[in-house]
Protein backbone atom coordinates (compact mmCIF):
# COMPACT_ATOMS: atom_id res chain seq x y z
CA UNK A 1 0.00 0.00 0.00
CA UNK A 2 1.28 2.97 -0.37
CA UNK A 3 1.72 6.34 1.60
CA UNK A 4 -1.88 7.50 2.06
CA UNK A 5 -3.96 5.12 0.37
CA UNK A 6 -6.85 3.69 1.66
CA UNK A 7 -6.69 -0.02 2.74
CA UNK A 8 -7.93 -2.92 0.32
CA UNK A 9 -10.27 -5.47 1.90
CA UNK A 10 -7.31 -7.96 2.21
CA UNK A 11 -5.93 -5.46 4.55
CA UNK A 12 -9.03 -4.92 6.39
CA UNK A 13 -9.07 -8.48 6.69
CA UNK A 14 -12.74 -8.02 5.21
CA UNK A 15 -14.27 -11.70 4.61
CA UNK A 16 -10.73 -13.28 5.09
CA UNK A 17 -10.82 -16.44 7.29
CA UNK A 18 -12.65 -19.89 6.95
CA UNK A 19 -15.27 -18.28 8.23
CA UNK A 20 -14.69 -14.67 8.83
CA UNK A 21 -14.86 -13.51 12.53
CA UNK A 22 -18.15 -11.42 13.16
CA UNK A 23 -16.27 -8.21 13.09
CA UNK A 24 -14.75 -9.22 10.03
CA UNK A 25 -17.90 -10.44 8.08
CA UNK A 26 -19.62 -8.72 5.20
CA UNK A 27 -23.36 -9.17 5.60
CA UNK A 28 -26.43 -7.34 4.09
CA UNK A 29 -26.28 -5.57 7.59
CA UNK A 30 -23.35 -3.58 6.62
CA UNK A 31 -22.28 -3.97 3.30
CA UNK A 32 -23.32 -1.13 0.79
CA UNK A 33 -22.01 1.74 2.98
CA UNK A 34 -18.09 2.45 4.59
CA UNK A 35 -15.44 0.05 4.47
CA UNK A 36 -17.34 -2.81 3.78
CA UNK A 37 -17.29 -1.25 0.76
CA UNK A 38 -14.10 -2.18 -0.18
CA UNK A 39 -14.93 -6.00 -0.71
CA UNK A 40 -18.95 -5.80 -1.23
CA UNK A 41 -19.18 -4.03 -4.75
CA UNK A 42 -16.74 -6.87 -6.31
CA UNK A 43 -18.86 -9.91 -4.78
CA UNK A 44 -22.27 -8.41 -4.49
CA UNK A 45 -23.44 -11.44 -6.16
CA UNK A 46 -22.53 -13.86 -2.88
CA UNK A 47 -25.06 -11.42 -0.41
CA UNK A 48 -27.86 -11.15 -3.07
CA UNK A 49 -29.63 -13.49 -5.03
CA UNK A 50 -28.21 -12.97 -9.07
CA UNK A 51 -29.23 -14.09 -12.50
CA UNK A 52 -26.36 -14.31 -15.11
CA UNK A 53 -27.02 -12.36 -18.52
CA UNK A 54 -25.61 -14.99 -21.06
CA UNK A 55 -22.60 -13.65 -23.43
CA UNK A 56 -23.63 -15.67 -26.23
CA UNK A 57 -21.07 -18.02 -27.70
CA UNK A 58 -19.58 -15.75 -30.06
CA UNK A 59 -15.80 -14.29 -30.19
CA UNK A 60 -14.36 -11.92 -27.58
CA UNK A 61 -13.48 -8.45 -28.45
CA UNK A 62 -9.37 -8.22 -27.98
CA UNK A 63 -9.12 -4.10 -27.96
CA UNK A 64 -6.13 -2.79 -28.69
CA UNK A 65 -3.46 -1.57 -25.74
CA UNK A 66 -1.44 1.40 -26.39
CA UNK A 67 -0.75 2.33 -23.06
CA UNK A 68 -0.13 5.74 -21.66
CA UNK A 69 1.05 7.53 -18.78
CA UNK A 70 -1.83 9.36 -17.60
CA UNK A 71 -1.04 9.49 -13.90
CA UNK A 72 1.09 11.81 -13.77
CA UNK A 73 -1.65 14.43 -15.95
CA UNK A 74 -2.61 17.59 -13.25
CA UNK A 75 -5.62 18.54 -12.82
CA UNK A 76 -7.88 21.39 -10.45
CA UNK A 77 -9.83 19.41 -7.62
CA UNK A 78 -12.99 20.42 -6.29
CA UNK A 79 -11.39 23.22 -4.14
CA UNK A 80 -9.07 23.71 -6.85
CA UNK A 81 -6.27 21.64 -5.07
CA UNK A 82 -3.61 20.78 -7.70
CA UNK A 83 -4.25 16.90 -7.76
CA UNK A 84 -2.92 13.93 -11.00
CA UNK A 85 -5.04 11.27 -12.15
CA UNK A 86 -2.78 9.11 -9.91
CA UNK A 87 -4.19 10.92 -6.86
CA UNK A 88 -7.58 10.95 -7.83
CA UNK A 89 -7.35 7.44 -8.13
CA UNK A 90 -6.58 6.93 -5.33
CA UNK A 91 -8.68 9.20 -3.09
CA UNK A 92 -12.12 8.16 -4.60
CA UNK A 93 -11.13 4.67 -3.52
CA UNK A 94 -11.42 3.26 -7.34
CA UNK A 95 -11.46 -0.21 -7.95
CA UNK A 96 -10.78 -0.07 -11.95
CA UNK A 97 -9.88 2.52 -14.30
CA UNK A 98 -10.42 1.97 -18.08
CA UNK A 99 -9.66 4.53 -20.61
CA UNK A 100 -10.57 3.81 -24.46
CA UNK A 101 -9.06 6.45 -26.88
CA UNK A 102 -9.80 5.46 -31.11
CA UNK A 103 -10.51 1.85 -29.90
CA UNK A 104 -7.25 0.92 -28.11
CA UNK A 105 -6.95 0.90 -24.51
CA UNK A 106 -4.50 3.54 -22.85
CA UNK A 107 -4.84 2.70 -19.41
CA UNK A 108 -6.43 0.01 -17.55
CA UNK A 109 -5.56 -0.16 -14.14
CA UNK A 110 -6.80 -2.45 -10.79
CA UNK A 111 -6.86 -1.77 -7.01
CA UNK A 112 -8.13 -3.23 -3.92
CA UNK A 113 -7.67 -7.08 -5.44
CA UNK A 114 -9.60 -6.57 -8.53
CA UNK A 115 -8.62 -8.20 -11.77
CA UNK A 116 -9.54 -8.16 -15.26
CA UNK A 117 -12.00 -11.03 -14.83
CA UNK A 118 -13.90 -10.11 -11.86
CA UNK A 119 -17.54 -8.18 -12.29
CA UNK A 120 -18.11 -5.36 -10.23
CA UNK A 121 -21.52 -3.67 -8.95
CA UNK A 122 -22.29 -0.91 -11.14
CA UNK A 123 -25.05 0.80 -8.88
CA UNK A 124 -26.99 3.67 -10.97
CA UNK A 125 -25.04 3.14 -14.21
CA UNK A 126 -27.04 0.46 -14.88
CA UNK A 127 -30.43 2.59 -15.21
CA UNK A 128 -28.21 3.38 -18.51
CA UNK A 129 -28.01 -0.51 -19.66
CA UNK A 130 -31.86 -0.80 -18.67
CA UNK A 131 -33.29 2.01 -20.61
CA UNK A 132 -30.81 0.62 -23.69
CA UNK A 133 -32.49 -2.43 -23.28
CA UNK A 134 -35.47 -0.53 -23.24
CA UNK A 135 -34.83 1.21 -27.14
CA UNK A 136 -34.73 -1.87 -28.80
CA UNK A 137 -38.49 -2.99 -27.97
CA UNK A 138 -39.32 0.77 -28.49
CA UNK A 139 -37.66 0.53 -31.85
CA UNK A 140 -40.28 -3.01 -32.69
CA UNK A 141 -43.36 -1.12 -31.44
CA UNK A 142 -43.47 -3.48 -28.63
CA UNK A 143 -42.84 -0.89 -26.26
CA UNK A 144 -45.21 2.84 -26.62
CA UNK A 145 -43.92 5.97 -25.68
CA UNK A 146 -47.63 7.16 -25.21
CA UNK A 147 -48.94 4.11 -23.00
CA UNK A 148 -49.86 4.40 -19.34
CA UNK A 149 -47.62 2.65 -17.36
CA UNK A 150 -50.69 1.21 -15.86
CA UNK A 151 -51.46 -0.32 -19.57
CA UNK A 152 -48.64 -2.34 -19.11
CA UNK A 153 -48.80 -3.42 -15.40
CA UNK A 154 -52.35 -2.60 -14.38
CA UNK A 155 -51.23 -3.74 -10.85
CA UNK A 156 -49.91 0.45 -10.73
CA UNK A 157 -53.23 1.74 -11.51
CA UNK A 158 -53.30 3.07 -8.04
CA UNK A 159 -50.19 4.34 -7.56
CA UNK A 160 -48.58 7.58 -8.66
CA UNK A 161 -47.47 5.97 -12.01
CA UNK A 162 -50.61 4.54 -13.34
CA UNK A 163 -51.54 7.96 -15.14
CA UNK A 164 -47.89 8.30 -15.70
CA UNK A 165 -46.83 7.48 -19.09
CA UNK A 166 -43.92 5.70 -20.41
CA UNK A 167 -42.04 8.46 -21.82
CA UNK A 168 -42.27 10.29 -18.59
CA UNK A 169 -40.97 7.20 -16.92
CA UNK A 170 -37.87 7.41 -19.19
CA UNK A 171 -37.56 11.02 -18.25
CA UNK A 172 -37.27 10.43 -14.58
CA UNK A 173 -40.07 13.12 -14.69
CA UNK A 174 -43.13 10.82 -12.85
CA UNK A 175 -44.87 12.80 -10.08
CA UNK A 176 -44.39 10.24 -7.33
CA UNK A 177 -43.83 10.56 -3.75
CA UNK A 178 -40.39 9.36 -3.38
CA UNK A 179 -37.17 10.58 -1.53
CA UNK A 180 -33.64 9.34 -2.50
CA UNK A 181 -31.97 9.94 0.06
CA UNK A 182 -29.30 7.83 1.29
CA UNK A 183 -28.37 9.25 4.72
CA UNK A 184 -32.29 8.90 6.28
CA UNK A 185 -33.73 5.50 7.47
CA UNK A 186 -36.93 6.49 6.77
CA UNK A 187 -36.88 7.55 3.10
CA UNK A 188 -38.40 5.51 -0.02
CA UNK A 189 -35.42 4.20 -1.03
CA UNK A 190 -34.65 2.70 2.29
CA UNK A 191 -37.48 0.76 1.99
CA UNK A 192 -37.09 0.44 -1.90
CA UNK A 193 -33.68 -1.32 -0.97
CA UNK A 194 -35.39 -3.48 1.84
CA UNK A 195 -37.80 -4.82 -0.25
CA UNK A 196 -35.31 -5.61 -2.89
CA UNK A 197 -33.57 -7.81 -0.93
CA UNK A 198 -30.35 -5.04 -0.04
CA UNK A 199 -30.76 -4.46 3.07
CA UNK A 200 -31.43 -6.76 6.42
CA UNK A 201 -34.66 -7.01 7.82
CA UNK A 202 -35.63 -6.50 11.11
CA UNK A 203 -38.26 -5.51 13.80
CA UNK A 204 -37.68 -1.59 12.51
CA UNK A 205 -38.75 -2.24 8.45
CA UNK A 206 -40.72 -5.68 9.15
CA UNK A 207 -43.84 -3.38 7.61
CA UNK A 208 -42.16 -3.21 4.09
CA UNK A 209 -43.20 -5.80 1.53
CA UNK A 210 -41.21 -8.79 0.75
CA UNK A 211 -40.47 -7.79 -3.15
CA UNK A 212 -40.50 -4.50 -4.77
CA UNK A 213 -43.18 -5.72 -7.26
CA UNK A 214 -45.28 -5.41 -4.04
CA UNK A 215 -43.78 -1.96 -3.21
CA UNK A 216 -44.04 0.27 -6.24
CA UNK A 217 -47.94 -0.52 -6.09
CA UNK A 218 -47.84 1.30 -2.79
CA UNK A 219 -46.22 4.74 -3.86
CA UNK A 220 -48.43 7.32 -4.53
CA UNK A 221 -48.21 10.96 -5.95
CA UNK A 222 -46.49 13.73 -4.84
CA UNK A 223 -48.52 16.70 -3.87
CA UNK A 224 -48.24 19.62 -5.99
CA UNK A 225 -46.37 17.92 -8.53
CA UNK A 226 -47.31 17.25 -12.05
CA UNK A 227 -45.91 14.33 -14.59
CA UNK A 228 -43.55 15.19 -17.14
CA UNK A 229 -43.35 19.07 -15.58
CA UNK A 230 -39.80 18.67 -13.04
CA UNK A 231 -37.23 15.88 -13.50
CA UNK A 232 -37.16 13.92 -10.53
CA UNK A 233 -34.17 11.10 -10.03
CA UNK A 234 -35.90 7.99 -8.73
CA UNK A 235 -34.35 4.82 -8.96
CA UNK A 236 -37.90 3.14 -8.54
CA UNK A 237 -38.65 4.03 -12.23
CA UNK A 238 -35.85 2.13 -13.96
CA UNK A 239 -37.10 -1.00 -11.49
CA UNK A 240 -40.28 -0.30 -12.80
CA UNK A 241 -39.00 -0.22 -16.34
CA UNK A 242 -37.52 -3.67 -15.81
CA UNK A 243 -40.71 -5.27 -14.74
CA UNK A 244 -42.50 -3.53 -17.83
CA UNK A 245 -39.88 -5.66 -19.86
CA UNK A 246 -40.25 -9.06 -18.12
CA UNK A 247 -44.24 -7.95 -18.64
CA UNK A 248 -44.35 -7.83 -22.45
CA UNK A 249 -41.65 -9.93 -23.42
CA UNK A 250 -43.20 -12.78 -20.79
CA UNK A 251 -39.12 -13.22 -19.76
CA UNK A 252 -37.10 -12.84 -17.15
CA UNK A 253 -34.60 -9.55 -16.99
CA UNK A 254 -31.19 -11.53 -17.35
CA UNK A 255 -32.25 -13.55 -19.61
CA UNK A 256 -34.07 -11.09 -21.97
CA UNK A 257 -30.69 -8.82 -21.59
CA UNK A 258 -28.43 -11.63 -22.67
CA UNK A 259 -30.64 -11.90 -25.46
CA UNK A 260 -31.15 -8.99 -27.20
CA UNK A 261 -27.77 -7.07 -26.34
CA UNK A 262 -24.93 -9.08 -24.39
CA UNK A 263 -24.66 -11.71 -27.22
CA UNK A 264 -23.75 -9.37 -29.64
CA UNK A 265 -21.19 -7.27 -27.74
CA UNK A 266 -18.37 -9.55 -27.84
CA UNK A 267 -18.50 -9.65 -24.08
CA UNK A 268 -16.04 -11.80 -22.11
CA UNK A 269 -17.17 -12.32 -19.21
CA UNK A 270 -21.60 -13.23 -19.13
CA UNK A 271 -23.03 -10.48 -17.11
CA UNK A 272 -25.45 -10.41 -13.87
CA UNK A 273 -28.14 -9.29 -12.24
CA UNK A 274 -29.13 -8.76 -8.69
CA UNK A 275 -32.62 -10.10 -8.30
CA UNK A 276 -35.05 -9.52 -5.31
CA UNK A 277 -36.85 -12.71 -3.10
CA UNK A 278 -39.36 -12.85 -6.02
CA UNK A 279 -36.62 -12.67 -8.52
CA UNK A 280 -37.42 -8.79 -9.85
CA UNK A 281 -34.38 -7.14 -11.26
CA UNK A 282 -32.36 -4.68 -9.41
CA UNK A 283 -32.29 -2.94 -13.03
CA UNK A 284 -31.72 0.78 -11.54
CA UNK A 285 -28.71 -0.13 -9.91
CA UNK A 286 -27.85 -4.08 -10.11
CA UNK A 287 -26.02 -4.82 -12.43
CA UNK A 288 -22.65 -6.62 -11.76
CA UNK A 289 -20.28 -6.58 -15.23
CA UNK A 290 -15.97 -6.80 -15.54
CA UNK A 291 -14.45 -3.24 -16.98
CA UNK A 292 -13.81 -4.28 -20.16
CA UNK A 293 -17.03 -5.18 -21.11
CA UNK A 294 -18.37 -2.37 -19.58
CA UNK A 295 -16.07 -0.39 -21.88
CA UNK A 296 -17.25 -2.25 -24.55
CA UNK A 297 -20.80 -1.44 -23.73
CA UNK A 298 -19.84 2.29 -24.11
CA UNK A 299 -17.75 2.02 -27.62
CA UNK A 300 -20.82 0.48 -28.88
CA UNK A 301 -23.41 3.34 -27.46
CA UNK A 302 -20.06 5.82 -28.98
CA UNK A 303 -20.93 3.85 -32.45
CA UNK A 304 -24.44 4.95 -32.42
CA UNK A 305 -25.60 1.66 -31.54
CA UNK A 306 -23.72 -0.81 -33.83
CA UNK A 307 -21.33 -3.24 -33.25
CA UNK A 308 -19.62 -5.66 -35.99
CA UNK A 309 -21.82 -4.83 -38.64
CA UNK A 310 -25.31 -5.11 -35.87
CA UNK A 311 -27.24 -2.19 -35.16
CA UNK A 312 -27.95 -3.68 -31.31
CA UNK A 313 -29.61 -0.20 -30.16
CA UNK A 314 -31.45 1.93 -31.93
CA UNK A 315 -29.43 4.85 -34.05
CA UNK A 316 -32.45 7.46 -32.95
CA UNK A 317 -32.91 6.47 -29.46
CA UNK A 318 -29.20 7.50 -28.85
CA UNK A 319 -29.92 10.59 -31.08
CA UNK A 320 -32.85 11.52 -28.94
CA UNK A 321 -31.20 10.96 -25.52
CA UNK A 322 -28.23 13.39 -26.90
CA UNK A 323 -30.35 16.25 -27.96
CA UNK A 324 -33.67 16.31 -27.30
CA UNK A 325 -34.09 16.72 -23.26
CA UNK A 326 -35.60 18.94 -21.42
CA UNK A 327 -33.57 21.49 -19.73
CA UNK A 328 -36.61 23.33 -18.43
CA UNK A 329 -37.63 20.18 -16.51
CA UNK A 330 -34.25 19.57 -15.32
CA UNK A 331 -33.85 22.84 -13.65
CA UNK A 332 -37.13 23.17 -12.34
CA UNK A 333 -36.14 19.54 -10.68
CA UNK A 334 -32.25 20.41 -9.65
CA UNK A 335 -31.30 16.21 -9.31
CA UNK A 336 -34.02 16.27 -6.25
CA UNK A 337 -34.87 13.04 -5.54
Amino acid sequence: MTDGAPKTATELDLMQEFPPPIEKRVTLANWIEGPPVRWSFMHACELIPSAEAHRGYGPVVELPCQEQALNAIQFSGINQEALTIGDMLVQTYTDGFLVIQQGKIISEQYFNGMQPHHRHLLQSVSKSLTSALAAIFLAQGVLDLKALNSHYLPELKDSAYGDATLQQLLDMAVAVNYTEDYGDPDAHITMHETAAGWRARSKDNEYVPVSQYLFFPQLKHKPGMVHGDTFHYVSANTDILGWILERVTATRFSELFGRELWQYMGAREHAAMLVDPWGGAAASGGFNITLRDLGLFGLMMLNEGEHNGRQIIPRAYIHDTLFNGDNAAWLKGNGDG
